[in-house]
């Protein structure tokens, strides 16, 4: 048996009236099939990034089981041709083993402390300094004539 992780949507106007009615549909139909259920989430309702046979929102289930290859087929043709299913999507999914999940974990912490240590390590460079920036003295618009008018007639005389 492989795993699989498998993905649909139930349209919300079939949802409306009963929602655990399709998901206990595909349950028994997997089981039918000889799958074994290892896990199921519903999602919840969620807006589809495109309509759908003008359908604009649905209800997300994720169901990962353990199924023969020889199966998967007969269960993709059931999601397809139910008129229940809006889509759905069928992904065979690698079982992690205890030894690599610590590997990732592990992974992920040292990332964490990396991140950490950059974080920290800005912070110190980007403490504001005491001292204090000096000022350049405001200067009055008719002192600013007056200069201008000098540039402007030492360019004529040129």
């Amino acid at each position: 048996m492989n795993h699989y992780e498998i993905m649909y949507i139930i349209p919300l106007k079939i949802e409306g009236d009963e929602p655990t009615t399709v998901q206990d549909k595909v349950r028994a139909m997997l089981q039918a099939e000889g799958a074994k259920i290892t896990q199921e989430d519903a999602l919840g309702k969620r807006k589809l990034a495109y309509p759908i046979q003008h359908v604009r929102h649905g209800s997300y289930v994720v169901i990962e089981c353990d199924i023969e290859p020889n199966n998967v087929k007969r269960v993709h043709d059931w999601f397809r041709l139910s008129s229940e299913i809006l889509r759905a999507q069928i992904v065979s999914k690698e079982l992690k083993s205890p030894e690599r999940l610590a590997r990732e974990k592990a992974f992920q912490e040292k990332l964490a402390r990396l991140h950490a240590s950059k974080v920290e390590e800005t912070t110190h460079t980007r403490q504001p300094s005491d001292a204090k920036v000096e000022e350049k003295p405001k200067i009055k618009l008719e002192e600013l004539d007056k200069k201008l008018e000098e540039i402007l007639g030492q360019e004529m005389v040129k």
